[in-house]
């Protein structure tokens, strides 16, 4: 997008308002619906991986943080569970709000911090609270939300499944998230947390043969059960300790 779009655009939106200008974005300009390239960046590996975990675990509910304009959202959206998911800029949050104005019984969007987010679902006895499966792509800047996303969830839902997004895998050439210092999503990040009850389990697959984006993730799990059937998919290998 050229500077003079970008100033465009930001002029409208002043004008009308998050709320309208995202309905607006849906309308005219479609191509948008398919964010980076698609779902999970447009990665067949990385759509492999969570089909097999939700086909694996069917879980009883799929929590996003991270919505952006509800590109991924669709695709969990495929599955016959309740849909969680927050984004912190209004414009894409009400980008997807339209997009799912008739799923609004399943898919529950919400606009806000991922950390307010996930307190405010661990105290909703309607949200489930064993088995969930949770993509944490709400990051973007050195105020990394994945330490209080992580305690948070643990703390709360039993058999939870954790995919990051971004994140670096050892060995491998994958993109990852890097805002400096102590800001870097790697195993590093992970060690910091200082817990022990934590399964890493990383893609099998090598970044030369995936597609799209090519960005790195890591999928964590706190239960012996779900990490012995996390074991057992050939698209995960789990990390060397």
């Amino acid at each position: 997008m050229s500077a003079l779009s970008k100033w465009i655009e930001s002029v409208v939106l002043r004008a009308v308002g998050p709320e309208k200008f995202g309905r607006l974005e849906y309308q005219l300009k479609p191509r948008r619906r398919a964010s980076w390239g698609g779902p999970m960046n447009g990665q067949a590996g990385r759509l492999r991986i969570c089909r097999d975990i939700v086909t694996t675990l069917s879980p009883t509910a799929i929590v996003e943080t991270g919505t952006f304009r509800g590109t991924t959202t669709e695709f969990f959206a495929q599955f016959p569970v309740p849909i969680y998911s927050v984004e912190a800029v209004p414009r894409f949050h009400f980008f997807a709000a339209y997009r799912f104005r008739e799923l609004r019984d399943r898919v529950h969007l919400t606009l806000g911090d991922s950390r307010s987010f996930l307190n405010s679902l661990a105290a909703d006895p309607t949200v489930p609270k064993n088995n969930v499966f949770f993509y944490l792509d709400a990051h973007w800047n050195a105020d990394l939300p994945l330490a209080q996303e992580i305690t948070t969830i643990f703390a709360n839902w039993r058999q939870a499944v954790i995919m990051i997004d971004d994140f670096a895998v050892p060995g491998d050439s994958y993109a990852y998230d890097d805002y400096g210092p102590g800001a870097a999503l790697n195993a590093e990040y992970l060690d910091r947390l200082g817990r022990t009850d934590m399964h890493r389990f990383y893609p099998s697959l090598h970044a030369a043969e995936e597609t799209g984006a090519k960005r790195g993730c890591v999928v964590l799990c706190n239960d012996a059960h779900v990490q012995e059937r996390l074991t057992a998919l050939s698209s995960l290998r789990p990390a060397l300790r």
